[in-house]
């Protein structure tokens, strides 16, 4: 019998804080590289929000990894075989980029645009390993539920780019920015995400069979169909579409993904320890 790894509350909160750190990066450098100047709000949030939450993945990895030496002795070598190492230098790679397109995110220099656009590009790449390595890393372990979850990489990415739309539309509500026209583009791009979200989910639980069950009918299922897929997706879709005018909806939208997204991953995470 397999032993059910004994993962804490801070492994969640890093899977979470990761995909939203990439989702948001990504959301920025598409806004930087292909929006207008009225988009420039949400590229300087994105690249803003993205730098402090891969900040804190490394310092949650440190915690459960229990001495700051382990971390470094991942840095100063890579094993490919080691997720571990793996995850600890995605998310110092990540950071890298985090840290110069937040520090070239207040200048208006045509060149140092040029360069903060490309970059963004490049390190968006790093941010889809970010917010979709945990996923991936759970379908290859040897669990009956994870082992089988083949598109789990795909649905942490999805709700990555869901949960970091919503988070920079939350910002831009709460700061003043919801009147810009770049805050109704990030709320469109994130209806489509959390769709795209849900179809992949749907293939997800039809792939998995009744290996599924262990979110559909144990423990976990009031929060895995009420709180993931009620509160977390549909709602926030309905508000998007019924209320799309009033800000204050919106907000409520993307407050509910956020608790959506930390849902998805505590399920997941959850379900073969309970």
């Amino acid at each position: 019998m397999l032993k059910s790894p004994e993962w804490e509350m801070m492994i969640v909160w890093y899977f979470f804080l990761g995909g939203i750190a990439g989702g948001a990066y990504f959301t920025a450098a598409i806004a930087d590289n292909f929006g207008s100047a009225r988009d420039r709000a949400v590229a300087r949030v994105g690249y803003l929000l993205s730098l402090p939450l891969t900040a804190a993945c490394g310092i949650l990895l440190i915690a459960d990894l229990g001495l700051p030496f382990r971390f470094l002795n991942m840095l100063g070598k890579f094993s490919f075989w080691n997720p571990m190492s793996i995850g600890a230098w995605g998310i110092g790679v990540f950071g890298l980029f985090t840290f110069v397109s937040s520090l070239l995110s207040f200048s208006s220099s045509p060149e140092r645009v040029a360069l903060r656009r490309k970059i963004g590009l490049v390190g968006s790449i790093f941010g889809f390993f970010l917010a979709s390595y945990t996923g991936v890393l759970l379908g290859g372990t040897a669990q009956p539920f994870w082992g089988e979850a083949r598109l789990m990489g795909a649905l942490f990415l999805a709700s990555g780019a869901s949960t970091g739309m919503a988070a920079i539309s939350l910002i831009l509500f709460l700061t003043g920015g919801a009147a810009g026209e770049g805050f109704g583009k990030v709320k469109k791009a994130d209806r489509y995400s959390m769709i795209l979200e849900l179809v992949i989910l749907a293939v997800f639980l039809a792939l998995l069979g009744s290996a599924a069950r262990p979110l559909t009918t144990g423990p976990m299922a009031p929060l895995f169909w009420g709180g993931l897929i009620g509160l977390g997706l549909v709602i926030p879709l309905v508000l998007d579409f019924v209320g799309r005018r009033a800000r204050a909806l919106t907000a409520v939208s993307a407050v509910l993904v956020l608790i959506g997204g930390f849902l998805l991953r505590y399920v997941v995470l959850m379900s073969v320890q309970a």
